[in-house]
């Protein structure tokens, strides 16, 4: 593939070494372009240390989409006010996570008055977002959930979780509020068992991307009728991008590749699923033309040129961090802390 650009890339593990190591293994997956897609709430570094690395690393071309806090103690910042600062500093996107887990955490939903003037100014201002709404409907049943699954936490069937219905339904109030948004849904908007609702969504909402980010199970849904789903591909194949979800704690990043590759350019006689799971499923076998849409031209008209980042900002946010920091006992602020520490020694 002469250009391979990922969409959906993360670097949970903000560590000098591990992040270099990580986009060094992406390097070797000719990715030629990838987004890396900031996880704050799993570090409140995570957005500095990515735009360090989007600046730095040369061997890829990167771009930024940097998380707003609303889990930690940057949360009571407007969220408009947390994106605007996010796009100054040098960042291209925005990117968002509405799982049910950090729904019921947070109590309200995407579609709460609170995001409407962050999203105002990301559609006056032209900024593509990445969004993760809901999860595999098998979270909400027990007897599919599997033991994996379960012991992370992704069971959904307690108390004050919503159903997937109403998490979608708040996601569509806010596409209807807000019909000029740029934005791509991760993980196939977990509808690859639900082809008719797949085109609706596409047919109603114009700007609506999705990306191929594996879950196991979106390739089970294509190979269950791979016909209509090939038609699909080639019906909307300006509007679907090739995405990993790849990051630095994982050991199948090689397989990940690999099973996105083959799952839209086999044919439709069936293979080994490469990663997750020693499963049989189907390629989608789509056109050349088709394919170099997914793997790249579809990033390039999402993401654009990707914006130079304003270090001394970034170094300041690093500084204004540590301070907030402080002398604070949480594992896992002292370990941002470091982190930016060691990035500062590197600037």
């Amino acid at each position: 593939m002469k250009n391979l650009a990922d969409i959906h890339v993360h670097m949970s593990e903000p560590e000098y070494e591990k992040c270099e190591k990580f986009l060094d293994l992406m390097a070797e997956q000719d990715v030629t372009d990838l987004a890396l897609q900031a996880l704050s709430y799993h570090s409140v570094a995570y957005n500095v240390a990515m735009l360090y690395w989007k600046n730095t690393y040369k061997k890829i071309r990167i771009a930024a989409f940097g998380m707003p806090h609303n889990l930690d103690f940057y949360r009571n910042i407007p969220f408009e006010l947390q994106a605007k600062a996010l796009i100054d500093m040098g960042c291209d996107g925005i990117k968002l996570m509405f799982d049910p887990g950090t729904r019921k955490k947070l109590g309200y939903g995407i579609n709460d008055e609170r995001y409407d003037k962050m999203f105002t100014y990301l559609e006056e201002n032209d900024v593509p977002v990445l969004i993760h709404v809901n999860d595999p409907e098998e979270y909400w049943i027990p007897r599919e959930l599997s033991e994996t699954a379960k012991q992370r936490g992704w069971g959904y069937f307690e108390e004050g979780f919503l159903s997937k219905q109403e998490i979608y339904d708040e996601t569509f109030e806010m596409l209807d509020r807000h019909p000029r948004l740029r934005v791509t849904f991760a993980h196939f908007f977990f509808l690859s068992n639900f082809i008719d609702e797949a085109t609706r969504v596409m047919e109603t909402y114009p700007n609506v991307n999705f990306d191929l980010t594996p879950g196991w199970e979106m390739y089970l849904g294509f190979s269950k009728d791979i016909d209509a789903w090939q038609a699909f591909f080639e019906k909307y194949s300006d509007r679907i991008l090739y995405g990993t979800d790849c990051n630095n704690y994982k050991d199948i990043n090689p397989q990940i590749h690999q099973l996105v590759r083959m799952g839209i350019s086999h044919d439709k006689t069936e293979f080994i699923m490469p990663a997750y799971r020693a499963l049989p499923i189907k390629g989608l076998d789509l056109s050349e033309e088709t394919l170099d849409k997914i793997i790249h031209k579809n990033y390039v008209k999402f993401v654009g040129e990707p914006k130079p980042v304003d270090m001394a900002t970034v170094c300041a946010a690093a500084h204004r961090v540590i301070t907030d920091i402080g002398d604070s006992e949480d594992e896992a602020l002292v370990k941002a802390q470091d982190a930016l520490i060691q990035i500062l020694e590197h600037m």
